[in-house]
């Protein structure tokens, strides 16, 4: 194992910024200029680097004076790396982020005031994300928050939204038998008392790609498991995997973006 620590964390820290990657060294660095112009004293950046080969250790430390922990071991996987994470989170809030995907300008000012401001306590501070393609604007992702909805899908925009640190804690964290779906699947089993704040701003770009975009037809299924095993009845979950394979093979033909 490797890791560096900085001098001090600030005893201001109200939102710790987790960043789960793996042999990123074409791309972090994007992430690391964003984060530098947009953190603050209220920040702490946490960096979980599942065992890299190709030069990410010495990205990172060229970034060190704004990387408050980075730690690179071998994991089972991002939400593996995710739950280690917690334990080290100075703030009362957390947000994570791809190695891929940038902070948006003002978002962690603007999600930390929603963070000191709000008055219900909510388990989810959420925005919205861009979704991009080689950094070009696709789409926007997010929507006011319906429980009604969930199960159908995952309608967090997830990238820099902001979790109650004592509530992943009190809920065991993310259930690291998950590739891509943990976030989601931590959603539906919480769904009963899940609280979610949505403020109007944008949050972060998702860049196309990574774990989530690379292999659809075994995220249909992981999105499928998890609303099985939180009590989805079982021909909801086939029609609604139904319908994002038949969506798949649409998009494969031109017929659908």
């Amino acid at each position: 194992m490797k890791r560096f620590t900085a001098e001090d964390t600030p005893a201001t820290v109200v939102l710790s910024v987790v960043c789960a990657m793996r042999n990123v060294a074409h791309c972090v660095e994007g992430f690391l200029d964003s984060y530098r112009r947009e953190h603050t004293v209220d920040t702490q950046l946490i960096i979980m680097d599942g065992a890299s080969s190709d030069g990410t250790w010495e990205i990172l430390l060229r970034h060190r004076d704004i990387i408050d922990v980075a730690i690179s071991e071998i994991d089972s996987g991002i939400y593996d790396a995710w739950n280690k994470a917690l334990p080290i989170c100075a703030g009362q809030y957390v947000s994570f982020i791809g190695a891929d995907d940038l902070i948006a300008d003002g978002g962690i000012r603007n999600l930390i005031a929603a963070c000191h401001s709000v008055q219900s306590e909510p388990h989810i501070i959420a925005g919205f994300n861009i979704h991009t393609r080689q950094r070009v604007p696709v789409a926007l992702l997010g929507a006011p928050y319906d429980p009604s909805r969930l199960y159908r899908q995952m309608i967090i925009a997830q990238v820099m939204s902001a979790h109650r640190l004592s509530w992943l804690v009190a809920a065991r964290g993310f259930d690291a038998s998950y590739r891509s779906s943990g976030d989601y699947e931590l959603l539906l089993r919480e769904r009963a008392s899940l609280r979610v704040e949505i403020i109007n701003v944008i949050l972060a770009y998702m860049e196309d790609g990574g774990t989530s975009r690379t292999s659809l037809p075994l995220i249909f299924m992981e999105d499928y498991r998890a609303r099985h095993r939180n009590g989805v009845p079982r021909w909801i979950c086939a029609a609604l995997l139904a319908r994002a394979l038949l969506g798949l093979v649409g998009r494969k033909l031109g017929l659908r973006r």
